[in-house]
């Protein structure tokens, strides 16, 4: 038994430091991302633009299978988001649109598993591996952005259920959330809020090892804080 322990243990560690394809550097933002829209002058409107260093997306991965007990649930972090928030002065009228990097995703970050209660310490080597099977599932290579769009954002201003759309990995789901919303004259515009989403609705197969006694679970769950401010246009 204490010899299949220890190659279990073998396989689960070349499993995760195993050498995949590396990411790629990815474009500065979308092809089709509208910067335009956002940065004409336009007196009605008010623009706010994404603080990147104040602002993130926090993502619980969780371990699944049979032997789940010999994985890491992981904490991703999204902290380099972009993107821009449109209202109009007289009708409230909203829009807003984000992207954000897969390259830069940060894995395991100790404070964040820390502020989680995460019961488990992943090596170095763990991280770098989990990383890389993570863009390989992405397919960073060929869908280097997490895109998030609301034609109408308008309902999260009265506290409302607002529509968005998600394109991650090609493919492109419209979601209802419930978005708490901070907006005054002098303050930036913060955003707080949560989702779950499933891998395989956007195509995406969760990484798995040994015929699946350890895995990925397909549900993730999504937290985020956004905090945007005003341009002078």
């Amino acid at each position: 038994m204490k010899n299949l322990t220890t190659l279990l243990t073998s396989l689960i560690f070349l499993s995760s430091c195993a050498v995949q394809q590396d990411y790629t550097a990815s474009p500065d933002h979308p092809s089709d991302f509208p910067n335009s829209l956002y940065l004409q002058s336009d007196a009605d409107f008010e623009v706010y633009k994404v603080d990147s260093d104040l602002s993130r997306i926090l993502i619980r991965v969780y371990r699944g299978g049979l032997m789940a007990k010999l994985g890491h649930d992981h904490i991703i972090a999204s902290q380099n988001m972009q993107g821009y928030i449109r209202i109009h002065k007289t009708t409230g009228e909203c829009r807003a649109d984000f992207y954000a990097p897969l390259e830069s995703l940060d894995v395991d970050n100790e404070i964040f598993r820390a502020a989680e209660n995460l019961d488990t310490t992943p090596s170095q080597a763990d991280i770098i591996g989990t990383k890389k099977n993570m863009l390989k599932s992405l397919e960073q290579a060929q869908f280097p952005f997490a895109q998030l769009h609301s034609s109408d954002c308008s309902p999260a201003l009265s506290a409302e259920t607002t529509g968005v759309t998600l394109s991650l990995h090609g493919v492109t789901r419209e979601l209802q959330l419930e978005i708490s919303i901070e907006l005054s004259k002098e303050q930036p515009i913060r955003l707080k809020g949560g989702f779950s989403i499933l891998q395989t609705d956007f195509g995406i197969e969760p990484f798995s090892i040994m015929n699946g006694l350890i895995k990925v679970e397909d549900r993730l769950d999504l937290s985020y804080s956004i905090i945007a401010t005003k341009l002078a246009i």
